[in-house]
């Protein structure tokens, strides 16, 4: 009997299933992955983003923090070397104002460490992103946990990750650390292993240099490339975005991936929306579990309306003309009430502008003279 009670308690030791430090929806209905942090005794939204090397607070936030660390002392605290006192980022550089860590919760989890915090002007980027988010967590603090993310059901899991992630999975790949300590994977490109940072801060699909895009082009891997504005911390800049006819990684075939053009190689949050996703950074994998519609047709704007969240106000920020699109009584600073009858949030909005070529939208419009009716008529894919 006692032989047996061991086997069992042997047994329930070794297959105990590992209970997650931290567990918590997500709006998948959103243009990023963000998690409620508690700070200064508040919860507000942080983004989740792989692509960031550190924790970064909004400049509201600076009455909290101390006098502002030196590149020097932050290469004492890290054995992280600095170049100069700033960032170049994917699309534009950040002047660094690094401070110590002050105390900072996502559920049970600290997210305080050795590394410093970053101060930025995040509030520029709400109206883009649709949420009033007032902190990025970053790689200084992600490294540490293996992170089950099912976007599929919005859930996200951190567990210690003492040992390796056991659950199931589609394909892997190994993950490398860049010197910014940004997640790496190697994807092949014309017979070369090009590394491709893990940025899941960027909604878009992923970006690629411009000589490898150049590459691409030269072999008619490319369809069609067009200019496209970018959203960024420091400011507003200009990349050529371009649909992929094929896109290999990890031995899985992806077809007509859009993507653009960029200072760094990225897998964005776009292509990885397409998996059940685990980062067990711990042990340096990325497991991909794919969902059933995984190589689906990326479809683009096909109406030439930009248009951001203002004061909890859906705002037409730009309009520019597109191939066959039918826009009738949109003005810049027009605010939308209502979309085929029915309020809408702004990545339903948007959802709706990049539906099938031919498409009929229906406005209901307020502008200082009153509110009015306006309508689009979607055109062609611009990458088409």
């Amino acid at each position: 009997m006692r032989l047996l009670l061991g086997y069992l308690l042997l047994f329930s030791i070794l297959f105990a299933q590992e209970r997650p430090l931290y567990e918590h929806d997500f709006n998948t209905q959103t243009t990023g992955l963000f998690l409620p942090v508690e700070i200064d005794g508040k919860e507000c939204k942080f983004l989740f983003d792989t692509g960031a090397s550190f924790v970064v607070l909004d400049k509201s936030f600076r009455h909290l923090l101390s006098t502002p660390l030196t590149a020097k002392q932050v290469q004492a605290r890290t054995g992280l070397k600095f170049g100069g006192d700033s960032i170049i980022t994917p699309n534009g550089e950040i002047k660094l104002e690094m401070f110590k860590a002050v105390s900072l919760k996502l559920g049970r989890l600290q997210v305080k460490n050795r590394y410093p915090y970053i101060l930025a002007d995040l509030q520029s980027l709400w109206p883009f992103s649709g949420e009033k988010f007032c902190g990025i967590l970053g790689t200084s603090f992600l490294h540490q946990f293996r992170w089950e993310i099912d976007f599929q059901r919005g859930k996200v899991r951190a567990y210690f990750g003492d040992e390796p992630y056991m659950g199931s999975f589609t394909s892997r790949a190994p993950i490398f650390w860049s010197a910014a300590r940004i997640p790496q994977v190697k994807v092949t490109f014309r017979g070369q292993n090009i590394a491709f940072d893990i940025d899941v801060g960027d909604n878009g699909s992923g970006r690629i240099i411009k000589e490898n895009m150049k590459s691409l082009q030269r072999a008619g891997l490319i369809t069609k490339t067009h200019s496209q504005k970018v959203v960024t911390v420091s400011s507003f800049s200009s990349s050529e975005e371009f649909r992929l006819k094929k896109f290999r990684f990890a031995n899985v075939l992806y077809p007509d991936i859009v993507m653009q053009t960029s200072k760094q190689n990225a897998l964005g949050l776009a292509f990885f929306r397409r998996h059940n996703v685990v980062f067990d950074f711990p042990f340096n994998m990325l497991y991909l579990e794919h969902h059933q519609d995984y190589a689906a047709f990326q479809e683009l704007d096909k109406s030439g309306i930009r248009v951001i969240l203002q004061d909890n106000k859906l705002i037409v920020f730009s309009t520019k003309s597109l191939k066959k699109a039918v826009v009738k009584g949109i003005r810049v600073g027009d605010e939308i009430l209502t979309a085929n009858g029915k309020k809408v949030s702004l990545f339903q909005m948007r959802k709706l502008l990049r539906e099938k070529r031919g498409t009929r939208i229906f406005l209901e419009m307020r502008r200082e003279d009153g509110v009015h009716k306006a309508s689009i008529v979607l055109g062609k894919d611009p990458l088409s």
